[in-house]
């Protein structure tokens, strides 16, 4: 073949490989927001279990990171976690962001597509999009 014939040869495989290999779509998942409510004496995440499901979390989990976070006193009630004190929604959306970063969001592709798996006292964060195994430390 003349030196032409390789750079036509190769457009023509480049233009075959384009037609079969479909274009990735990004799809992805939206972060459930807080509903929150603030009331004397009290704070309420009223989605709070919508919430973690969407985040394919233990609702448990999350809530004691909060408390601990936040160091007050609370309990799941229904579908909300109550908190025993005044907190303002910024302070409660910058807890969600820091448990999203530690406990949800993948360190290596971004994706929050994850779950937790608890190997000993030790949680390991698996992304379903790129594979990856993540410790993390658990919550004490």
């Amino acid at each position: 073949m003349v030196d032409g014939g390789y750079d036509e040869l190769y457009l023509k495989l480049l233009d075959r490989a384009y037609a079969v290999i479909t274009p990735k779509v990004e799809r992805r998942r939206e972060l459930p927001k807080l509903s929150i409510l603030v009331q004397p004496k009290k704070t309420i995440i009223q989605n709070f279990r919508e919430v973690a499901e969407r985040l394919n979390r233990d609702p448990t989990h999350i809530a004691r990171f909060f408390l601990k976070e936040l160091a007050l006193p609370g309990n799941i009630e229904g579908n909300a976690l109550v908190l025993y004190a005044e907190r303002s929604p910024r302070t409660l959306e910058a807890v969600y962001e820091r448990y999203i970063k530690l406990y949800v969001e993948c360190p290596v592709c971004h994706s929050i597509d994850t779950y937790l798996v608890k190997e000993g006292r030790i949680y390991v964060l698996v992304c379903t999009a790129c594979g990856a195994r993540t410790p993390r430390k658990g919550i004490s």
